[in-house]
């Protein structure tokens, strides 16, 4: 029986060639798409699973709600993560984490390293794969773990443990002995370093032993019990903040804060290690946790129309197997087997299209994973809960795209049947169907324009400088950075297209070494607490980075006691005062400098945040500087660029990262949304695709079935242009009503999309109009193909059988 249902499902498709084909590719496009999406959001969710303790694990994080609103903060000071274990016996262990890179010597053989300092507990918090050592490596003050990468650098292999290393440490080279070798860290590990070392040996670690306001690292913790309950760890830790973070809250009260629930003003929480890499706080990896669940949201959406054109089809081309149908009934066929029959056929144009779409996957994993920068492969479906969902996913589609139109079918009455006068209700179905179809492609089609539109807002909206021709040059350690940037003068003045030097301890949005650092102070002014970021900059920054100077005068060579002075910018002059009144006013930190100057407000930081108050010094002793900037004038940036960077590995031969211009750095802010971007614009893209495949298949039976009436009203006079009309007005009505429900939808989702950024565009009517019109004419066209072609068939050819 089965083998027969087989071969007839295969004659039948034989025999519907163009119709079994846009089934086949329709369904193929679709199951390539939805698998790229799910690889991607499983991916996404996985972060960090391999942790044997993750259900226990979390980062610690400070909770306030000043007057700007609620602020989480996960950077501590050095005292705070040994207070805390022995004041907290829930814990069990505890680690701090600094992010310092490092360069490690072996021989003649220099490489600089991305290091973390962490706590002797941080690998036992841990379950990182060991290749040599145990969790126990970092007991020594001395010792030194590495990664299998960084030990092949080393010693051209792996088998290390217990040699001596030297590391570039404050200004001077200090050995330490090799304690453990680590595997290649999972791609989908938040934590990525290449060697730990004891917190012991961060640089300035003994000046802040006993300082409280210092803050510059995170704290890690394992519980003792075996699931993190914040409310319950925050309620546990109280008594700890109200003992050493009395000053704090007052201060916070007294500046207009608002308390918690508990009456508390600033209070301690745990986000526990599963939402570290996604999480709404904009902690840790801070993106967003519904990036995944969209991804799979689209992937349904996307196999959603493709299982609707499979039923519009199915129910579409019915009509022409009614006798086929009858006479098998008559014969003694029952429902069950027709529908058996019928399913039998759809299951196996299934499986065709199964394996066409993976067969897509394949193909275009190694290009996807290059645009969207990831690691996907194809062994990630073979997992136990990936080969479930993809079974049930495909059982599902299977008896929805191919059981309910068999089952629709089967049920025709039989003299009907035979008689040619068989009609399926199925319009009402078959309409709301592509009605939906092309909402989901109204809706994607609008959310690629307003992604794109920010994305092109954010790229060319004014940051307050010109970041336009300006060379950013990360120094790296094992280099004097002041003596680096004195020889980058030297040799960079001598040429004509070079417009300013300076230098930072902080670059301008993403540059190559991947690094991010905000420093931020808080100091007490006139009787209230004021908080500003800051930078160590050197002289000619307003010059190089052209930052508007608004009030006073910027730093000069000329005035020795510069370094004891700073500038400020306007957001930051506001809290103290106001611009015409700030210039010779002193600040409480670090030596109280005095404010020679105010500077327009410049976007230092993402456009997802206003801009905060900022504090600039060249004070040398605060902060070394880790970029150099320079300023170009140039009209070929590609050969320039590679001239600074020729220069730069004179003054500096072991540099290991490449300089970029802060147009790249800025960009590379939003690479999430530049991801989400071409994801949607490529689901949109396949959506409409899918759906104008579907649309000209039902074109094509539609118009099957009335070329008698074509040929007809050919002879009694309609033009072409009317036939045309005639035909197309009905699917042209399905598609302005999926506007009219797409329109306020994508309306909705772009506007709660847009409040995550500070700075945005507004959403305008003609962006919805653009994505109707778009999908209507889009629709028109595929339509209108096969009517033209009906219209201008000769009426003979359709008549001469009557």
């Amino acid at each position: 029986m089965i083998k027969n249902h087989i071969k007839i499902a295969w004659r039948n498709i034989r025999k519907s060639k163009v119709l079994s084909g846009i089934h086949i590719f329709g369904l193929s496009f679709a199951i390539a798409t939805a698998t790229l999406l799910y690889l991607t959001a499983m991916f996404e969710l996985s972060f960090d699973n391999f942790h044997a303790n993750k259900d226990r694990i979390g980062l610690l994080y400070f909770k306030t709600q000043p007057e700007s609103g609620l602020r989480y903060s996960s950077t501590a000071s050095t005292p705070f993560a040994p207070s805390l274990k022995s004041e907290l016996p829930d814990i069990e262990q505890i680690s701090r984490y600094y992010n310092s890179g490092i360069v490690l010597r072996q021989g003649d053989k220099l490489f600089e390293a991305d290091n973390k300092y962490v706590d002797a507990d941080f690998l036992s918090i841990f379950s990182f794969p060991m290749q040599q050592g145990d969790d126990h490596a970092l007991a020594g003050l001395d010792n030194i773990v590495l990664d299998e990468i960084m030990a092949n650098n080393l010693f051209g292999h792996t088998d290390v443990v217990g040699k001596q290393i030297e590391a570039y440490l404050d200004g001077a080279w200090e050995s330490k002995t090799i304690s453990a070798v680590m595997e290649k860290l999972p791609s989908n590990s938040s934590l990525t370093f290449n060697t730990l070392l004891r917190f012991e040996q961060k640089p300035n670690y003994t000046a802040q032993i006993d300082n409280w306001e210092h803050e510059d690292h995170a704290v890690f913790v394992k519980l003792a019990s075996p699931k993190i309950d914040n409310d319950a760890f925050t309620n546990t830790a109280r008594a700890f903040m109200q003992l050493y973070y009395k000053n704090s809250s007052d201060m916070l009260k007294r500046d207009g804060a608002v308390a918690d629930k508990n009456g508390d003003y600033i209070s301690l929480h745990l986000l526990p290690l599963d939402s570290y890499h996604l999480n709404e706080l904009g902690l840790g990896n801070g993106g967003s946790p519904l990036f995944p669940w969209i991804l799979l949201l689209i992937a349904g959406l996307i196999l959603f129309i493709a299982c609707s054109n499979f039923i519009n089809l199915s129910l579409a081309n019915s009509l022409t197997r009614n006798r086929e149908i009858g006479t098998r009934k008559t014969l003694g066929g029952s429902t069950r087997q027709l529908v058996g029959q019928l399913w039998t056929e759809s299951l196996l144009l299934c499986i065709i299209a199964l394996v066409i779409g993976l067969g897509l996957t394949w193909l275009a994993l190694n290009e996807y994973n290059a645009h969207m920068n990831y690691k996907l492969n194809m062994l990630q479906l073979f997992s136990p809960r990936s080969l479930f969902v993809f079974l049930f996913v495909f059982i599902v589609i299977t008896l929805i795209a191919g059981g309910y139109p068999a089952w629709h079918i089967a049920r025709i009455n039989i003299i009907q049947t035979l008689k040619g006068t068989a009609n399926i209700r199925s319009g009402l179905l078959r309409n709301g169907l592509t009605i939906l179809q092309f909402s989901i492609a109204i809706v994607l089609i609008v959310a690629t324009i307003v992604v794109s539109s920010q994305l092109n807002f954010l790229n060319n909206r004014p940051l307050g400088f010109n970041k336009s021709e300006v060379i950013s040059i990360p120094i790296g350690n094992g280099i004097d950075a002041e003596r680096a940037l004195s020889q980058m003068r030297i040799e960079l003045t001598a040429q004509p297209w070079v417009g300013g030097v300076s230098a930072s301890d902080v670059n301008i949005g993403r540059g190559r070494d991947g690094n991010m650092t905000t420093s931020r102070f808080g100091f007490d002014y006139e009787g209230r607490q004021v908080y500003t970021n800051f930078m160590r900059v050197d002289y000619d920054y307003l010059n190089t980075l052209d930052i508007k100077l608004v009030a006073g005068r910027d730093f000069d060579r000329a005035f020795s006691t510069d370094t004891a002075a700073v500038l400020i910018n306007k957001q930051m002059a506001e809290q103290l005062g106001g611009v015409n009144d700030v210039i010779g006013k002193s600040i409480e930190i670090d030596g109280n400098p005095r404010v020679i100057g105010v500077i327009d407000d410049f976007n230092f930081q993402d456009l997802r945040n206003r801009v905060n108050p900022l504090t600039l010094s060249v004070n040398p002793n605060i902060f070394s500087i880790e970029y150099i900037f320079v300023r170009v004038n140039t009209d070929n940036l590609a050969e320039t660029i590679q001239q600074v960077e020729h220069i730069w590995k004179k003054v500096n031969p072991k540099a290991s990262v490449s300089p970029s211009y802060l147009d790249e750095n800025t960009q590379n802010l939003y690479r999430n949304e530049q991801r989400f971007s071409r994801i949607v614009i490529s689901a949109a893209l396949i959506a409409i695709a899918i759906s104008c495949l579907g649309l000209f298949a039902l074109a094509l039976l539609t118009i099957n079935r009335r070329v008698k009436e074509i040929g007809i009203r050919k002879v009694l006079g309609s033009s072409i242009a009317g036939i045309v009309l005639l035909l197309s007005k009905d699917f042209v009505k399905l598609v302005i009503l999926a506007f009219a429900l797409a329109a306020p939808l994508s309306w909705w989702m772009m506007k709660q999309w847009l409040q995550n950024f500070a700075y945005h565009i507004d959403l305008r009517w003609w962006m919805l109009v653009l994505a109707g019109f778009a999908t209507i004419v889009t629709a028109l066209l595929t339509v209108s193909f096969k009517a033209v072609q009906a219209a201008r068939a000769n009426p003979v050819d359709s008549l001469r059988d009557e």
